[in-house]
């Protein structure tokens, strides 16, 4: 069986502010297989790392990431969590571009896109640009956006985000049709009838976000080879 891999949930965002560039670069320094991001598109066209639609929740100061210039965004410094480190603070909203300009040979990144099919045309331009070294692979909540990204990014594994048994089970034949690698599901819904129907289909399953020993177990007995979690190098010597 292939070794079970951790992929750090917006980067080691337990230690820094989540997405930020010292989040994604601490994840690989710690040893995490893979560090995850969220992407979506400013209004004059940026690619940033951001997950929420606005700015509110982590800097204190409310603009809608679609409807602003990255001029406007990059004034703003994110705020710690109650477990980020006095070391990060001063981070501050960062551009795929640099992300994937730091991203060392041998390392993986995880791209969740959270907008829709707009961002593809910056998107491929971003990629073929500055995608020198390291790995990556994408992910999406919305079917028709993770296809589309097949679809501009054939040699990109591509993972279908879902948080509901039925839901993934009516995929599974698109799931086929449409050449995505796999799914990346809430770890609550997967169960053995579910893990055998995708196997079936060769679909791929990786699983978020885990942070308890006891459901990192369930799912490597399940056969579940990639977990997400907020504590990748915890989690990791715990197992």
């Amino acid at each position: 069986m292939a070794q079970l891999k951790f992929i750090a949930h917006r980067g080691a965002s337990y230690y820094a502010p989540e997405n930020s560039l010292a989040a994604i670069q601490l994840a690989w320094e710690l040893g995490a297989d893979g560090a995850e991001c969220d992407i979506q598109l400013t209004k004059d066209n940026q690619i940033v790392l951001w997950h929420d639609g606005n700015t509110e929740r982590l800097t204190g100061q409310k603009l809608e990431v679609a409807k602003s210039d990255y001029s406007e965004l990059i004034k703003f410094e994110i705020r710690l969590s109650p477990t980020n480190s006095t070391y990060f603070e001063g981070q501050h909203i960062p551009l795929l571009k640099d992300v994937l300009k730091a991203t060392p040979k041998g390392q993986l990144l995880v791209i969740e896109i959270k907008c829709g099919n707009e961002i593809f045309p910056e998107l491929q331009k971003v990629i073929k640009e500055y995608w020198k070294t390291g790995s990556i692979a994408f992910i999406g909540f919305n079917f028709e956006t993770i296809c589309m990204a097949k679809t501009n990014f054939p040699e990109v594994p591509c993972y279908y985000l879902s948080s509901s048994k039925e839901d993934v089970l009516k995929r599974i034949p698109d799931i086929k049709k449409n050449k995505l690698d796999g799914v990346d599901l809430n770890s609550k819904i997967i169960d053995q009838q579910l893990v055998d129907e995708l196997q079936k289909a060769n679909a791929e399953i990786w699983c978020w976000t885990v942070d308890a020993v006891d459901e990192a177990i369930r799912m490597k007995n399940l056969g579940i080879q990639t977990i997400t979690t907020n504590r990748p190098t915890w989690l990791k010597e715990q197992m």
